[in-house]
């Protein structure tokens, strides 16, 4: 997929999860305000109530009052103090509901104020009916319900700011509870049309992706008929490349032998640069054989102890490392599942250019290192999955001529050399044998030196996790 449309699929379903998280949130706001509203609802209405509680407890001890009064039954006189007590408990209860509300605070102060004063009068009525003072009392029951129509007007005030409050909290519900249903609609519609955008754009990717598999497909089926006539060359250049080079040396090795006093110094010299080219071309085929080998052939992998690996490499060299008197050291290396005629092919082409690759006058000597590393070690590495990943570092270092840094990548090139063929033997095929043998193996190889100073080749092959890849990679 472009990547215009990887962004448009993520922000599409980006928006789309916003949209869904905005709509639960909603969801869970509309319920909030919903208990809001209803309390608010259930706080005006208990405010009334208990504003009409309160003149219902002032009216029941006034009657009260006024029973005693005329009867002088203490009856009345315990059912006043009674009243009283109930009225100063509702009288709290007010207060605690209208503590948020300046205006309904300070006619409550009005209301306690008469109150206490209404409280008073009718005390007063006691004292004075104990005392038969009629004429008085007379006068205090006019005082009384003065003070009473005070508090009823207070208490009216009080009920219409309630009203009023309730009023316009049940218009508040209302009018969010109509708008609010439109509201998560559309926004329910606006994600479900954008998930079946991106469930749209998911298809046609996938449909690409399937059409990228089957091109895939096709491909890899392309390269294993290219690996197989790649095999038949291999077999036709092993065999009817050969002979007649074969021949050619032989019989110009016989020329030499059996006509060589009657040759002339060209004659001779002519028959050895044909032997000579002849060697050369068949040592580029075989080398030209082994790169292809290692391109195509599938050998089994399996688990290889390479120190003992390594010390039959050193076998096989044993005639050039004598005569050169040449020390090669290794740390313990580590069993592996690789492909172990591939990895003998990697020892023996280092170790080989490192003996051969020698500084005028100097002893070679050759160092193999090993130490377990982390994938972010590896230069140039971009893959955070990789640079999660464990990894076996070999590292073979060698005190011979060295090359210069920037040719650190162009040795592994094929018949690629920093050297003419007369200073040094070889076809220039060796290291491009040892970057597709590190490959194959789902490793990486890395290459350092400096004029006369030495050369270090890095190998890095992942632990055995990785090595499962490794063995389906052909």
């Amino acid at each position: 997929m472009k990547s215009s449309s990887i962004w448009l699929l993520n922000i599409s379903a980006a928006a789309a999860i916003a949209i869904l998280v905005l709509l639960t949130y909603l969801g869970l706001d509309q319920v909030k305000s919903t208990a809001w509203f209803s309390e608010r609802v259930e706080h005006t209405y208990r405010s009334i109530n208990e504003s009409e509680q309160l003149l219902a407890h002032v009216k029941e001890a006034e009657s009260s009052n006024r029973g005693y009064m005329i009867t002088a039954n203490e009856t009345f006189l315990k059912t006043y103090k009674k009243t009283r007590r109930e009225f100063y408990s509702s009288l709290e209860q007010l207060k605690a509901l209208v503590i948020d509300n300046v205006h309904q605070t300070r006619r409550l102060a009005i209301f306690e104020n008469l109150a206490r004063d209404k409280w008073l009068t009718m005390d007063e009525n006691i004292r004075l009916q104990s005392q038969l003072k009629k004429q008085n009392l007379e006068a205090n029951v006019l005082k009384g319900k003065a003070i009473m129509d005070a508090m009823q007007k207070v208490v009216l005030e009080m009920q219409q700011e309630e009203s009023k409050l309730l009023q316009s909290r049940l218009k508040a519900r209302q009018r969010e509870f109509s708008l609010a249903p439109a509201y998560l609609l559309i926004l329910a519609l606006l994600a479900v049309l954008l998930l079946i955008i991106s469930a749209a754009m998911l298809n046609i990717e996938l449909r690409r992706r399937r059409e990228t598999q089957k091109d895939l497909e096709k491909k890899i089926e392309a390269l294993n008929r290219s690996n197989a006539e790649l095999e038949e060359f291999a077999y036709v250049a092993s065999h009817d490349l050969q002979e007649p080079l074969r021949k050619i040396r032989a019989f110009a090795d016989r020329l030499l032998m059996r006509q060589r006093d009657s040759l002339s110094e060209d004659g001779q010299a002519m028959l050895d640069k044909i032997s000579n080219a002849a060697e050369r071309m068949q040592g580029l085929i075989n080398d030209l054989l082994t790169y292809s080998r290692m391109v195509s052939k599938a050998d089994k992998a399996q688990a290889v102890n390479l120190s003992t690996l390594l010390e039959d490499v050193q076998s096989d060299l044993s005639l050039t490392i004598s005569e050169k008197n040449a020390q090669i050291d290794s740390d313990p290396l580590p069993t592996m599942m690789v492909y172990a005629t591939q990895i003998r092919q990697l020892f023996l082409n280092l170790l080989s250019n490192a003996l051969k690759f020698q500084k005028a006058g100097v002893f070679p000597q050759v160092k193999v290192e090993y130490k377990e590393v982390r994938g972010e070690d590896i230069p140039n590495l971009d893959s955070h999955l990789k640079k999660e990943q464990a990894y076996h570092r070999i590292r073979i270092r060698d005190n011979g001529i060295g090359f210069e840094p920037e040719y650190a990548e162009k040795i592994f090139v094929i018949f690629q050399r920093l050297h003419a063929k007369t200073a040094y033997g070889g076809t220039g095929i060796g290291l491009a044998i040892c970057r597709r043998v590190v490959t194959n193996h789902g490793g990486y190889i890395f290459a350092e030196g400096k004029p006369g100073e030495g050369a270090i080749f890095t190998i890095y092959f992942p632990l055995e996790t990785a090595n499962q890849e490794m063995v389906g990679a052909f």
